[in-house]
């Protein structure tokens, strides 16, 4: 990490989005719905009058010449409706000690949610924390009274290394975030460094990261794997909602209101204020535009809806019937031949005799 020279403070400062933005009525027409590989399904949307107030994005064509989808200058790899969540790369905060100047050099990051409607994921995520002597701290730096919190990574020379397969502390930290976080910074403390031990470890790293996305190499305390490897950045999922409102509150202002497509229903978030939208139990789709629900056909995917025999979809459900001369429970498979009525009878006049 030595060619990385000098300081850089990144700060992105997301403030409220609130330019121009669709009615909750209904997704505007005409408006472009995938970004390279990325769908953009609504609340979300790419340019003006696109999206519901808050959720625009960018797509930008990138150096090699791809398609890709950013919210301001984080790029976003994923979107899932039914979940409230949004994959992005996160930048990965580095200090390193220079060898020829005998001085640390860093590179932060932050990142400010804070009047959007993202919130870093609590159950995802974890402040993850590589390198030997290194504490690096997460939280709000100039405001004592809000989330601040830090991990200490130790290992005293290679050897310390050797039975380190986890990240437990040898080499590599992480801890938890709590709920609602929707501003974070990163910084390192500077009685912990790397120049009395340069000569094997000279670069510590921090980043808030998917944690179940992530597997700690020894190699990334004596290399500068991590951080090239992922090109400076780490997957990190965050949370959505819509306002700040209750379902019963939002439900009361049908103007705003914003699942209203038949055969959704209102879910309060489970990370801060606000509410998600998500299509009823046999439906599929997008609750967030109307008509966006439509029934599912189970009969056609008898994968993840068994059926042992006869199967008739119905509106939001399904039928399964045994098949004709067997009885039982077709769903499960327990279909039995029945008796012919010729030898019921048979058995009826023996027992008689």
């Amino acid at each position: 990490m030595g060619v990385l020279l000098g300081y850089r403070l990144f700060q992105l400062l997301m403030l409220p989005l609130v330019g121009a933005a669709a009615s909750a009525a209904a997704a505007p027409p005409g408006c472009r719905r995938r970004c390279g590989e990325i769908d953009v399904p609504y609340p979300f949307g790419i340019g003006p009058n696109c999206s519901r107030e808050g959720f625009s994005l960018d797509c930008n064509t990138t150096d090699d010449g791809l398609e890709k989808l950013f919210l301001s200058v984080v790029e976003i790899t994923d979107i899932s409706l039914p979940l409230g969540q949004a994959r992005m790369l996160n930048e990965i905060s580095w200090q390193c000690y220079n060898v020829s100047s005998k001085s640390l050099e860093s590179s932060l990051w932050s990142l400010n949610f804070v009047g959007t409607p993202y919130r870093f994921s609590d159950d995802l995520n974890k402040f993850t924390v590589i390198g030997c002597d290194t504490l690096a701290y997460i939280g709000d730096f100039e405001r004592a009274d809000s989330y601040q919190s830090g991990c200490v990574s130790t290992c005293h020379n290679e050897v310390s290394l050797v039975n380190s397969s986890s990240c437990s502390g040898i080499g590599c930290c992480q801890t938890s975030i709590p709920k609602d976080l929707t501003y974070y910074e990163v910084w390192f403390d500077s009685d912990f460094n790397s120049s009395s031990i340069w000569n094997f470890s000279d670069c510590s790293y921090a980043v808030l990261l998917e944690a179940n996305r992530f597997e700690f190499l020894t190699s990334y305390i004596t290399t500068t794997q991590f951080w090239f490897n992922n090109n400076g950045k780490a997957p990190l999922v965050v949370d959505w909602a819509i306002g700040n409102e209750t379902c019963e509150v939002a439900q009361r202002n049908i103007t705003s209101y914003a699942c209203i497509s038949e055969h959704s229903e209102c879910l309060n978030s489970s990370n801060g204020p606000g509410y998600l939208c998500n299509c009823s139990s046999g439906y599929h789709g997008n609750p967030y535009v109307a008509h966006g629900c439509q029934d599912i056909d189970e009969c056609s995917d008898k994968d993840r809806y068994p059926c042992h025999g006869t199967c008739k979809n119905l509106p939001g459900s399904y039928n399964c019937f045994c098949p004709p001369g067997t009885h039982g429970d077709a769903f499960n498979g327990t279909c039995t031949q029945q008796q012919k009525l010729q030898s019921s009878a048979k058995v009826a006049v023996l027992a008689m005799a």
